[in-house]
């Protein structure tokens, strides 16, 4: 009901639809499940996103936000987003980083009110003719997953990842316990910027570190090197450069991050305002950039190459809430095509990692607060998976785990090592395919005037499970989580790494924890970079070396060695951490006394 004196908006400033007749008419701008052009008064370029999130939920950048984001409500989630009825659609989460909506007079008159009628077309007369059901042509839904499809795939195209995971041949890292601790080497790695991540090429003789300050040192792994420094000198903007990935002949390093414009700033950013972020291809060689993709337009959090059909592509994720791919040739440096997966409801997507045995078309991604599968092939999201952490799911990687893992109950659950897995009964053993999957996440800041969190920071040890039957579900399975009282890990753009045995968990406190997979024990903390984040850890894939980096600057590189009797009787003595005991039966452990880690 209207009263004297209210405010009437104009037709100007409401966008009316024709709704259902048990609808009333409503604004566009506040309630609408089609996206709003809103213009950017700090960017270039109009987006249809909905209203962002403030700078301080999303961290700025390298991760200092720790704790912030979404939410748990906001996620539809274990549900074929195919199945329109399985669920009622959210309102689309904010994408990214925040933007701020200027009045409509300050906008540019190509952007201002509605898009007006052309006064020469004649007016439409009557009312309009509704389409019914049976006119609508319904497309035959393509099947989310088909095992027997799936089976030919991978035996046609078998992932060699999994076996050079295995290999006997190798030296790399197996043991990491009191009787093989790690041993960190004299060798000064360091850089003047905070390093954000690490990439090893295949054959492991090189090293790129990368970091804030545009530069991608490249460093040998035998001598340890600096063999070269790659540097966009072509770029008057300011690179940061996140994440790498080496293509598989070691030629070309394709490296993302973030890409901030020189001579603009941005209040809500408390940073220079940033500009669509491409991926950029060096030469190792040369150092020259030979190719640059243009897609995302706010920071790159991931870069994966992988072959599928025996064609190449590269596979990223972002801030702005996007998954794409790019069709690759077989150089790795001209494109040939790419497509992006979006959903509408995706804020951020972090990493990825391709399933096993699935001929690289199935991966999963880290995207906001849970798990989401996607199909590479057909560029589309086959299946979401349940909140993990209240906040963000910014790191999640397929394992194959050497040692068969212990399911973790309240009646094994260990205050000082692990955390419960829900305290459900021990899930029913798989009779089909499956994999071990692994996760971090960052926790909602919560209590004490919500500057720390309520929940402990975990990684968590999932098996998911292949459906049998065409169309089916994918289960995950959560086995145990993973967590110390001093596993302080609150900040995102964190990333943690295995070798089978062992969770290599970096914290942002400078320690690194060691993770035993089967039964969840703390077998080693490194504490060798300064009390800021550590980004990164790396396994190197066939020699006796590890390396963490971090907002230190600097790269630490440790090898695994071998105690002799006497010292582990004399630490055994003194008593310390209990350090888990390789026994036959994984379900039933033994622990012994020995020296703190």
């Amino acid at each position: 009901m209207v009263n004297p004196g209210d405010y009437l908006p104009s037709d100007e400033d409401i966008d009316v639809e024709m709704l259902d007749s048990d609808t009333e008419l409503c604004k566009t701008v506040a309630v609408s499940q089609k996206p709003t052009v809103t213009y950017d008064s700090d960017s270039d370029f109009e987006t249809t996103a909905p209203k962002r999130k403030p700078a301080s939920r999303r961290g700025r950048g390298r991760g200092r936000g720790r704790g912030r984001g979404t939410s748990r409500s906001a996620t539809v989630n274990n549900t074929d987003v195919e199945d329109e009825d399985a669920f009622d659609a959210p309102a689309p989460k904010a994408r990214g980083r925040p933007r701020k909506v200027v009045d409509e007079a300050d906008k540019p008159k190509a952007t201002r009110g509605r898009k007006k009628a052309d006064d020469s077309a004649a007016p439409a007369k009557g009312k309009a003719r509704q389409t019914t059901l049976d006119e609508v042509e319904v497309k035959p839904k393509p099947p989310s997953f088909d095992p027997v499809e799936n089976t030919e795939l991978a035996q046609a195209y078998p992932d060699p990842y999994w076996q050079e995971l295995l290999s006997k041949n190798s030296d790399r890292i197996d043991l990491i316990d009191e009787e093989h601790p790690l041993e960190l080497l004299p060798y000064t790695i360091t850089d003047q910027m905070a390093l954000t991540g690490l990439a090893l090429s295949p054959d492991g003789t090189m090293l790129a570190t990368l970091g804030s300050t545009g530069h991608v040192h490249v460093w040998d792994t035998d001598t340890f090197e600096c063999l070269a420094t790659l540097r966009d000198k072509s770029e008057p903007n300011i690179d940061e450069f996140f994440v790498g990935q080496f293509t598989p002949n070691s030629e070309y390093l394709v490296v993302g991050g973030k890409l901030k414009d020189r001579k603009r700033w941005s209040e809500a950013d408390e940073d220079n305002h940033i500009l669509p972020c491409p991926l950029k291809v060096f030469n190792v060689l040369t150092g020259e950039v030979v190719a640059r993709l243009e897609g995302h337009s706010e920071e790159i959090l991931c870069v994966k190459s992988v072959v599928f059909k025996g064609e190449n592509y590269l596979v990223t994720t972002s801030q702005d809430g996007y998954i794409r791919r790019w069709h690759m040739d077989s150089s790795w440096v001209v494109l040939q095509g790419t497509m992006e997966i979006s959903d509408g409801i995706t804020c951020m997507a972090f990493t990825v990692s391709f399933l096993p045995h699935t001929g690289n078309r199935y991966f999963i991604a880290s995207t906001d607060d849970h798990l989401t599968l996607m199909d590479l092939e057909q560029c589309v999201i086959v299946q979401r998976f349940d909140p993990i952490y209240s906040s963000y799911c910014d790191c999640g990687k397929f394992i194959e785990p050497l040692e068969e893992p212990v399911f973790q109950t309240l009646a094994s659950e260990s205050a000082d090592a692990t955390t419960s897995a829900s305290g459900q009964q021990p899930p029913v053993a798989p009779s089909g395919t499956y994999a071990y999957f692994i996760t971090r996440g960052v926790e909602l800041l919560d209590a004490e005037d919500n500057t720390v969190s309520s929940r402990p920071n975990t990684c968590t040890l999932h098996r998911l499970v292949y459906p049998t039957e065409r169309d089916g579900k994918f289960e995950l399975q959560e086995i145990r989580r993973y967590h110390h009282e001093e596993y302080l890990s609150n900040s995102w753009l964190i990333r943690i790494a295995s070798n089978g045995r062992y969770i290599l968990a970096p914290t942002l406190n400078g320690q690194v924890f060691v993770f035993s997979i089967a039964t969840g024990q703390v077998t080693g903390i490194l504490r060798d970079h300064d009390t800021i984040e550590v980004r990164d850890c790396k396994f190197h894939p066939t020699k006796n070396l590890l390396f963490t980096c971090g907002d230190d600057g600097t790269i630490k590189a440790y090898k695994s060695t071998l105690r002799d009797a006497s010292s582990l009787t004399a630490d055994a003595a003194a008593g310390g951490l209990v350090k888990e005991e390789r026994v036959e039966d994984p379900d039933t452990p033994k622990t012994v006394a020995v020296s703190p880690v």
